[in-house]
């Protein structure tokens, strides 16, 4: 055997030594690194919540008591996710690790931006009308919305509904983005447009829900002119003619109630009635008396003129 064949062979050796080493080191890792994973040091042992105020934490942990005791690299956290993100209140929620044994939950809640009335009290709920709660009380720091149907509205779920509903998602979401929805007290949802009661006594009307974004932009600025210029409006009618148009209230509404108001008009025209018919009478007493002398002066006149031929024949 020549000395170069020795070396080659010598050196194929030394290969297979070399890789059936690394092989074992590969098969050693990985059984080692399946036991961490699967042992108690990467097991998770309690739960650590913030941001849960409205939400009970009990509620909470009801659902993160099915990932304790286990490993948090092989836990499914999207789940997890998931799970916590269909509780009502619940807007987002993040899931982490405090080395070495907690699961940490962290919470971000939703904030109500009305109540619906619902017949026997209001449901909250957020800027995309997902229901988080129902209430009997009324809520004076929420603006109340009416003609939403609430019937079957489960917590959780939309209670408007985006097909056939779009241009008035639009008009309340306008609403509710502009700054003027901190002085909306009650949003009446109508066939056609919409009512606005502000907490200032101002009812505002808009006839259609087309144009959203323009017609709050208007309101805006109409509601701006009114504090600056400290003016006060009982209607406003936005979108009735060309123009909006503004009605100002009179010493009477400011005086009296709505019943009280009510009340007089109803008076003043019974009173209005009554001197209209007992005037028509009186006119009617002075005609006839004056037919009455008209035909006495031309009875007279005819005797006279008798008389006088009478007086001619003789």
């Amino acid at each position: 055997m020549t000395e170069k064949r020795r070396k080659r062979k010598k050196k194929l050796k030394r290969k297979y030594r070399n890789r059936r080493i690394l092989l074992v080191v590969v098969l050693i890792a990985i059984i080692a690194g399946g036991c961490f994973l699967f042992s108690s040091l990467t097991a998770t042992q309690e739960v650590a919540i913030s941001g849960a105020k409205v939400v009970p934490k009990a509620t909470i942990r009801q659902i993160t008591d099915d990932y304790v005791n286990k490993s948090y690299l092989t836990m499914d956290r999207k789940s997890l996710k998931n799970r916590l993100e269909q509780l009502p209140y619940v807007k987002s929620a993040d899931i982490g690790l405090s080395f070495p044994h907690t699961l940490t939950v962290s919470i971000k809640e939703e904030v109500p931006s009305a109540q619906l009335y619902s017949g026997d009290g209001y449901i909250l709920v957020n800027e995309n009308f997902k229901a988080l709660a129902k209430t009997r009380s009324y809520d004076t720091s929420l603006p109340k919305i009416t003609g939403i149907p609430t019937r079957g509205v489960k917590l959780g779920q939309v209670a408007l509904k985006e097909t056939g509903n779009e241009k008035k998602i639009a008009m309340i979401q306008a609403l509710f983005l502009s700054e003027i929805k901190k002085d909306i007290n009650t949003l009446a949802i109508l066939d056609r447009g919409v009512k606005i009661s502000f907490s200032d006594g101002t009812i505002v009307h808009i006839q259609s829900f087309n144009d959203a974004e323009y017609k709050v932009k208007q309101l805006e600025e109409i509601r701006k002119e009114m504090k600056l210029k400290d003016e006060t409006y009982r209607e406003i009618y936005l979108d009735q003619g060309d123009h909006p148009v503004a009605v100002k209230p009179s010493s009477m509404d400011e005086d009296l109630s709505d019943e009280e108001v009510d009340g007089q008009l109803e008076e003043g025209n019974t009173s209005q009635t009554k001197n209209k018919s007992e005037k028509m009478e009186k006119e009617g007493e002075e005609s006839s008396k004056k037919d009455s002398k008209n035909n006495e002066d031309e009875e007279n006149k005819e005797q006279k003129r008798s008389a006088e031929k009478e007086h001619e024949t003789r």
